[in-house]
């Protein structure tokens, strides 16, 4: 989820909730009850987080949405250092899957400038056929959790 996409100043309340909600606490939780409910199972876990470039690269009008997927990638680092102490731990890996061609990316577009700087960016992105679709990038997600290399680095900022 991107909404809201303004200055901070802009959004109200119940928005940046929603927003922290599904992108941040969600993962948690489903973790933490996986992780619980799979402790004394002596078998091939992995958990793959659904992070983003924006964790990290930081522009205008994305406060909430970068702010939960750096909590996001702080999160699987930390599980990732508790499992090291368990008995039967599970891998876990932070991806940054890339731009994209979803309702996400169309919402994005819609944006007034006013709201989000960088909307002309997006829409010339789109418009020059610069974003993946859903089928390559889930086939590419697929690749990852079955790698044999996964979980060595736990956040990859790259599918390729």
């Amino acid at each position: 989820m991107l909404t809201p996409v303004s200055p901070i100043e802009q959004i109200e309340t119940e928005e940046i909730i929603e927003n922290i909600h599904l992108n941040l606490l969600a993962p948690m939780i489903i973790t933490s009850n996986y992780l619980k409910h799979t402790k004394n199972l002596n078998v091939d876990k992995r958990i793959l987080n659904i992070s983003s470039a924006s964790a990290k690269y930081l522009i205008p009008s994305q406060s909430c949405y970068s702010t939960a997927k750096a909590g996001l990638d702080s999160f699987t680092k930390s599980i990732e250092i508790e499992q090291k102490l368990v008995v039967h731990p599970a891998k876990v890996v932070a991806v940054y899957p890339g731009m994209i061609d979803t309702k996400l990316q169309a919402d994005i577009r819609s944006v007034s400038e006013n709201l989000f700087p960088y909307v002309n960016e997006f829409v010339r992105l789109s418009e020059e056929g610069r974003l993946q679709t859903p089928e390559y990038t889930a086939l590419k997600l697929i690749e990852i959790l079955l790698s044999e290399d996964f979980g060595k680095a736990v956040v990859l900022e790259t599918i390729d």
